[in-house]
């Protein structure tokens, strides 16, 4: 019998039931947690940080970080994870592997990559500060995070995915960065790629044990400029992501990362929040939560984003009074 033509399986409710108390058990008794993430905003957002058989979608601008944030996270989640076992398997079809360990050894020596290439005026790599690239190459060489540069289609991702799973024999973080650089089959359109993307992803969380962080762009709408000039338009939305449809249908989670300064915007939105070294992090999708905005402090000169304190902090407030200020219910 053909495989369209075999019926699906199912499971009674009570099977599902047990699944769910097992899982419910297994978070309280702490045998079963999310992976820390580098932000502290991301994580009590979400479910403690990125959750095993979920799907986050992390979109923005050119220049919005959105590499950074993958660079963060990469490095970020062994950091913080140590007794977990896993691995990472990135899909760089944007940058070079190696030109992302530059950015990284950039972050671990807290430098530009300028200075890291020896490409600013005032600044030369001497032998210390190489010595010291090496010492932090070796450490990152220890981390389980494996590189495919050469793009490919939906198919060849799901098959090199099922591969690197049963040969590593252990729960997988899968990267991609990003989705419009995934190889098209025949006269298939933009859209239809990022359903097929999607889709696949969704069929791979449920037979292994994998989270997916993926990246996608914006339209050009966002830099209309009634929108610039109009705080109440400044937000992205829904429609502003490239594949809306897809991403919104299949993510767990799904955040803009935004650098309203880029757009000449110096007070951002209706609350008017000043823009400068700031990046907003909206939240438009969170399936376990409400949809919010985390205010971001940008460092990408050092490749990475930080958490930031809200614009009306002072010494005064308490931990409390500022953690309910970081999120703005959009």
């Amino acid at each position: 019998m053909s495989e369209e033509h075999k019926p699906l399986p199912w499971r009674h409710i009570s099977q599902a039931s047990s699944a769910a108390l097992r899982y419910i058990d297994g978070r309280r008794k702490g045998e079963i947690k999310s992976l820390s993430t580098p932000w502290k905003k991301f994580n009590n957002i979400s479910m403690g940080g990125i959750e095993w058989q979920t799907i986050t979608t992390i979109a923005g601008m050119s220049g919005s970080g959105k590499t950074a944030i993958l660079g963060q996270l990469e490095t970020g989640l062994k950091d913080l994870n140590q007794t977990d076992d896993f691995a990472i398997l990135s899909f760089n079809f944007e940058m070079l592997s190696s030109r992302l360990i530059g950015r990284k050894l950039s972050n671990k020596m807290k430098i530009t990559t300028q200075q890291l290439y020896s490409a600013s005026e005032t600044f030369t790599l001497n032998d210390n500060y190489y010595m010291n690239a090496v010492q932090e190459a070796r450490k990152l060489n220890k981390y389980d995070i494996n590189y495919v540069d050469l793009p490919g289609n939906v198919k060849s991702l799901e098959v090199t995915i099922l591969a690197f799973a049963k040969d590593k024999d252990k729960p997988v973080i899968v990267m991609l960065d990003h989705t419009l650089l995934v190889k098209k089959a025949g006269g298939a359109q933009d859209r239809d790629l990022l359903y097929d993307l999607m889709a696949m992803f969704n069929g791979l969380k449920k037979v292994i044990k994998v989270a997916f962080i993926l990246i996608s762009q914006m339209n050009r709408n966002i830099e209309a400029s009634e929108r610039i000039q109009n705080p109440d338009l400044h937000y992205p939305k829904k429609q502003d992501i490239f594949g809306a449809d897809a991403c919104y249908m299949y993510s767990d989670i799904v955040v803009v990362t935004h650098r309203p300064e880029m757009l000449g915007i110096r007070a951002y939105g209706p609350k008017r929040w000043p823009t400068d070294n700031a990046i907003f992090w909206h939240y438009l999708k969170v399936r376990e939560g409400e949809p919010c905005i985390a205010l971001m402090e940008n460092d990408l000169a050092h490749n990475q984003i930080l958490d930031a304190k809200p614009p009306s902090y002072s010494s005064n407030e308490s931990e409390e009074v500022r953690e309910d200020s970081i999120q703005d219910t959009t």
